[in-house]
């Protein structure tokens, strides 16, 4: 009875925790975090654990020398291009950039980059305040592995293999949750020190050289086409010399009617 009622004694002090709240995403999680008030001090701001995400779109006439100044800018500042698409068309080319660098160095990263590439088309900067989740989930890691420690001291004194396996079942529990915890800890870490920067450059192309690509491809296409009427009139064979014999006996026949 005495160990039953210790076991009850630790499961009572452990924080009452929503099972669904470690499977939350931070997203969710950063979306009710209240945003910071003008008139915090600047010593509270700065301890403040913030997430910098953004966009941003340039109209450049060069986009490979666009793209190595963002990349020599990268280099500069310890940052990266984590992903890189290109779209061409017959009038322009788009190039998306993926970009990840040090949130402390993210602002003289833009304001370089709108110095070499000119005033965007567009931007977009976002950020999320995240001190509440993360201290708060600071402090569950923390008393789950106190109540961890309590149950390794009833694990000593249990008596029966019952009594073994239930409280070992227990501390697998609170041992995936302190995970779970430590993870998300390990993402917000990710997401605090590195921001990520979506760039979109934007070049129109000569019409002159693709209006004669075109005209190139039109007189191909055309070339094409007749080949293909060609080999659709060889297809028709049976159907045209049974209206040429139609027309021969036509014409006999009607010369017959006037003599």
């Amino acid at each position: 009875m005495v160990f039953i009622a210790l076991l009850f004694f630790a499961s009572c002090n452990s924080p009452t925790t929503n099972s669904n709240y470690t499977q939350k995403s931070i997203q969710e999680y950063a979306d009710a975090v209240n945003p910071i008030s003008e008139n915090q001090s600047s010593e509270e701001y700065s301890n403040r654990l913030l997430i910098k995400n953004g966009s941003i779109r340039f109209r450049t006439e060069d986009w490979t020398q666009s793209k190595e100044t963002i990349t020599h800018h990268l280099k500069t500042f310890g940052g990266s291009i984590v992903h890189e698409n290109i779209d061409t068309y017959d009038y322009s080319v788009n190039v998306y950039l993926d970009c990840k660098v040090p949130s402390d160095n993210f602002d003289e990263f833009l304001n370089l980059l709108e110095k070499d590439l000119g005033k965007p088309e567009s931007k977009s900067i976002r950020v999320e305040d995240v001190t509440k989740y993360y201290r708060d989930t600071e402090a569950r890691i923390q008393n789950k592995k106190e109540l961890e420690i309590r149950y390794r001291e009833l694990l000593k004194q249990a008596k029966t293999i019952a009594e073994i396996l239930e409280i070992e079942s227990k501390l697998n529990e609170i041992r995936f949750e302190i995970e779970q915890y430590e993870q998300l800890l390990k993402n917000y870490d990710a997401q605090i020190s590195y921001s990520q920067l979506s760039i979109n450059l934007f070049q129109e192309t000569k019409r002159d050289f693709q209006f004669a690509k075109r005209i190139f491809r039109s007189i191909s296409n055309g070339w094409d086409n007749f080949l293909w009427f060609l080999i659709g009139l060889v297809e028709l064979w049976p159907f045209l010399i049974a209206i040429a014999i139609f027309i021969l006996f036509y014409r006999k026949k009607r010369s017959k009617a006037k003599d």
